[in-house]
């Protein structure tokens, strides 16, 4: 600060230039060509910077209004999903349930079957059984006719004493063998 002092008495004392005394001249033409300027500037430059920066203003209002838009378009698709995906599991579910109650109808239906088919199988074969008893029996009773109509009539022949009573029982005995031996 002391030498701005020094240089300021030096340029008084010798009648030079004092930078920090206003030369009006200079002074009105700067003011001037400031106004000027400044004239200028808010009709062309200001209005344009004015206007750009409300369109850009503009643009990135629009941007956030369509990206709130965006989202809640997405917000929008993301519930519709959810509420799909929970409806396609909730079908699945049911269809899961409906499985197996058709399974588990068929299992019975399939046992009921079998369970009847297995009756019909056995009343089949105690018929067929009853069937063949019955059969047996009747041969049985015509061949044991047979024979006892033939022991008869052998012992009708002979007298009938132990010793000849055993020869026939022994030939009897001997010819069954005979005729079962000749059918096989």
């Amino acid at each position: 600060m002391h030498l701005v002092l020094l240089a300021t008495e030096a340029a008084e004392g010798e009648g030079g230039f004092n930078p920090f005394e206003p030369q009006w001249g200079l002074v009105v033409w700067t003011t001037v060509a400031f106004l000027v300027v400044l004239f200028l500037l808010s009709k062309k430059v200001f209005p344009k910077l004015q206007e750009g920066l409300a369109d850009r203003e503009r643009k990135i209002a629009d941007e956030i209004k369509a990206a709130e838009a965006t989202r809640n378009e997405a917000e929008k698709i993301l519930a519709d999903y959810k509420s799909r995906v929970a409806a396609a599991r909730e079908e699945t579910t049911q269809l899961v349930e409906e499985a197996r109650g058709q399974a588990e109808k068929v299992r019975q239906d399939l046992i009921s079957r079998a369970e009847g088919d297995a009756r019909l199988i056995v009343d089949k074969a105690r018929r067929q059984l009853a069937g063949e008893r019955e059969r047996i029996l009747n041969e049985l009773e015509s061949q044991l006719t047979v024979w006892s109509t033939t022991i008869a009539g052998q012992i009708v022949q002979r007298e009938l004493n132990a010793d000849s009573h055993r020869d026939l029982v022994d030939s009897f005995i001997a010819d069954i063998r005979k005729s079962e031996a000749a059918k096989s």
